[in-house]
């Protein structure tokens, strides 16, 4: 397995925006990273995430200013409104290159997620603005742990599939627009911005980003 760390190192300080499903108010998608928490722990190698900044990354966007913020939840907002909130299952957990992750299912769903945010979010920053480029695969998951080191992992992939516990389901109804920032070779932390409903218009009470403090 590879260092996760030398190929996502964020310059010190830079906050990005992205799209996120959160899992905060999941408790069976908790249950089920306990149930890997003993067995990834054996491994000094791995940086495992939180139960509290577990997350789905649905797109990456970069800086952006309070307006430009404002400006990417609304268009959002607007177009979840055509999409109904969908059934997700979480598991299982496997080795991948650079950390242990879980699949999302099905993903047609997430997908169509994925579609309408990077097409909200184009429609405010302009094409070709994403770091992602557009005909690059989307690949829904949550990661569990991340590699903090160069090692041999053959092992830990066994384990995980004699280990298989129960897969977690939860219905996806919001995506969740973040102000991000990396805890260099811990995890990533977040400030929410925004969320995106789905069939649903914006709360009433958000607050809009330029008349919040960063950071808190």
């Amino acid at each position: 397995m590879k260092d996760f760390w030398e190929t996502h190192h964020w310059p010190e300080g830079e906050r990005r925006a992205h799209w996120h499903v959160l899992f905060d108010d999941q408790p069976a998608v908790h249950a089920f990273v306990r149930d890997h928490a003993e067995l990834l722990g054996r491994h000094r190698e791995l940086a495992p995430v939180p139960v509290e900044w577990l997350h789905a990354t649905i797109q990456s966007i970069g800086p952006l200013s309070p307006g430009q913020a404002d400006a990417v939840a609304a268009a959002a907002q607007s177009a979840a409104r055509d999409i109904a909130p969908f059934e997700l299952e979480i598991g299982p957990a496997q080795t991948i290159h650079n950390g242990i992750i879980a699949a999302l299912y099905p993903e047609e769903p997430i997908s169509a997620l994925y579609r309408m945010l990077r097409q909200a979010t184009e429609s405010v920053l302009g094409a070709g603005v994403l770091p992602i480029p557009r005909d690059a695969k989307f690949w829904p998951h949550m990661s569990l742990a991340y590699s903090s080191a160069h090692w041999d992992a053959d092992n830990l992939a066994k384990a995980l599939v004699k280990l298989r516990p129960p897969r977690a389901r939860m219905t996806v109804t919001r995506a969740v627009l973040v102000d991000q920032q990396q805890l260099w070779r811990d995890r990533y932390a977040w400030t929410p911005i925004a969320e995106a409903r789905l069939g649903q218009g914006p709360r009433p009470d958000a607050v809009p980003a330029a008349a919040r403090r960063e950071g808190h």
